[in-house]
């Protein structure tokens, strides 16, 4: 298992790509048990003081990392790596805008907890 520290953003990321995976029953089943450690909770909305504001028929949300702090979450390297490789592959594809900031984070953390 490989520890890691990460805001609110940097989770929510790692979610949404746990949640496009496509695989095998053994990798999913590792990225099951991870998604558990990645939860944001209603006390972790509640200090960063999450915003939800709507705009037409959508809502934006919008909240404090540094006030939401750091969860320590335990990630299985199989599933650490393959949020590394679903980033990279983002990469080369054209890369991340202003609204992904919190993926160059995360990138780093996964990198460094896979030494």
């Amino acid at each position: 298992m490989k520890k890691l520290e990460l805001n609110i953003s940097e989770r929510l990321f790692a979610l949404k790509h746990l949640d496009d995976f496509k695989g095998s029953v053994s990798l999913l089943g590792k990225i099951l048990d991870s998604v558990k450690e990645f939860a944001v909770l209603k006390e972790d909305w509640e200090k960063a003081e999450k915003v939800e504001t709507k705009s037409g028929d959508s809502i934006q949300w919008q909240w404090n990392d540094e006030k939401g702090g750091l969860k320590k979450v335990e990630v299985d390297e199989d599933v650490a790596n393959y949020l590394v490789a679903s980033i990279e592959k983002i990469e080369k594809a054209g890369g991340f805008g202003l609204a992904d900031k919190a993926v160059i984070g995360l990138k780093e953390k996964l990198e460094v907890a896979l030494k």
